[in-house]
């Protein structure tokens, strides 16, 4: 399916939040005045390492300079992302609390997870798109699988199993997907607590295939421990461009199964301040040197969309989400 560009979160609180007026209070008016003067917090909803945190590891320091002001990284992961979305969430809605919406923290767990305490798609936001990853499609080189071919012999020949950084992650699903696409009916699912570990179990032969993060795999990808059978993107990756397109190798139907991420924070958020950030977020991302490491990363950068734009991507993206967890039977909550 043809990607729309990037957009902004919920049409309803998202752009309820620009328009502004009536959801602040006076003192947060007042605030958004000298925005910011103080240091800002970015939550991240995974471990170290995740394609998450790189990534806002790389943006973080140029996006203070832009605030003049320092941004404090803090990892809180749990739960499938929902510990550091809540977080964010019901934090006060000053813009001093950042959180990085992403496929997972929105699309997916507004579908997956049951009784949470906000909604992963109304009680954010948005301010600008970051930027995408693919998903890398891996096999042990123990598997024997060097190719979609052999990978669908081999699930006829012997039961598999592949891996996932987590329930309910585009890694968990993208396999699901697979697993309709070829009939790979047994194929047992191995989830993990986060990406260092899963990619461990593949490198390791602990786990014969497995979809993985581009910037948590290339490394072992580039040295041989991890064997690419094709990436979800529309086109090679920039930092691995000897990797096909999983459509190139013969699998169709995978180009929205990669991660997208974007600037959010608390919906109610004054719009001069959403306005503050989005300004200072292009600025950051238009600086060579931060757009060649996130290109060396792994990641492709978005164009500096608007918050209504990135609201109506994540509308589509809901859905898309919505039937590949549907069709999984993952629930949690």
């Amino acid at each position: 399916m043809k990607r729309r560009a990037f957009t902004a979160f919920s049409a309803s609180s998202a752009l309820s939040a620009l328009a502004g007026g009536g959801l602040l209070t006076s003192s947060f008016k007042a605030l958004a005045k000298d925005y910011p003067d103080h240091p800002l917090t970015f939550v991240v909803a995974y471990t170290p390492g995740s394609a998450n945190d790189i990534l806002v590891r790389i943006i973080a320091p140029a996006l203070g300079r832009e605030l003049g002001q320092a941004i404090v990284v803090e990892n809180r992961p749990g739960a499938g992302g929902t510990l550091g979305g809540a977080q964010v969430a019901k934090a006060a809605p000053d813009g001093y609390t950042l959180g990085l919406g992403s496929t997972a923290t929105v699309a997916i767990n507004r579908a997956l997870f049951k009784g949470l305490s906000y909604d992963p798609w109304k009680s954010f936001a948005p301010v600008i798109p970051f930027g995408t990853t693919p998903n890398v499609l891996v096999a042990s080189p123990a598997s024997g699988i060097t190719s979609i071919a052999s990978l669908k012999a081999a699930a006829g020949a012997r039961p598999l199993n592949y891996s996932s950084s987590g329930n309910g992650t585009t890694q968990h699903l993208a396999g699901v997907l697979l697993q309709q696409t070829l009939g790979l009916r047994t194929t047992e699912h191995v989830p993990f607590k986060g990406p260092a570990e899963q990619v461990a179990a593949i490198a390791g032969n602990q786990v014969d295939f497995g979809f993985v993060s581009l910037p948590s795999g290339q490394a072992l990808i580039r040295d041989g421990r991890l064997r690419a059978l094709g990436v979800t993107s529309t086109r090679p990756a920039a930092s691995l461009p000897q990797v096909p397109t999983l459509a190139a190798a013969g699998l169709k139907g995978f180009e929205q199964t990669g991660v997208w991420f974007g600037l959010v924070v608390a919906a109610g958020s004054p719009t001069s301040v959403i306005q503050r950030l989005h300004g200072a977020a292009a600025r950051a991302l238009a600086e060579p040197d931060l757009q060649k490491r996130l290109t060396d990363a792994g990641y492709e950068l978005s164009s500096p969309s608007s918050p209504a734009e990135f609201s109506a991507f994540v509308e589509e993206q809901v859905g898309f989400w919505q039937q590949l967890v549907t069709s999984s039977g993952a629930v949690v909550g």
